[in-house]
């Protein structure tokens, strides 16, 4: 039996999380610390956990703190991704 590919939801920034996609795979991407987390990893329990253990200064932050910061992460991919492009 195969294993439940999770899909991202966007409540989930509430947790200082993203996404990336790897092999047709959604996986979580922390927005603090860039690491990129398993498809399991992928359930509000798992992500609330790293940000608790990884960030637990930023625990008490708003989600919009969290969403500019999403949006800044996917910018600065865009960014490289041009620049890899014009070489």
């Amino acid at each position: 039996m195969a294993a439940k590919k999770r899909k991202f939801s966007e409540d989930y920034v509430r947790f200082g999380d993203t996404f990336i996609e790897k092999d047709e795979l959604q996986l979580p991407q922390c927005v603090l610390c860039m690491k990129v987390l398993s498809n399991h990893s992928m359930r509000p329990n798992r992500l609330e956990r790293h940000l608790k253990q990884q960030h637990p200064t930023l625990v008490l932050k708003t989600i919009e703190f969290f969403s500019s910061t999403a949006e800044s992460l996917k910018r600065m991919r865009l960014d490289k991704s041009v620049e890899y492009s014009l070489r």
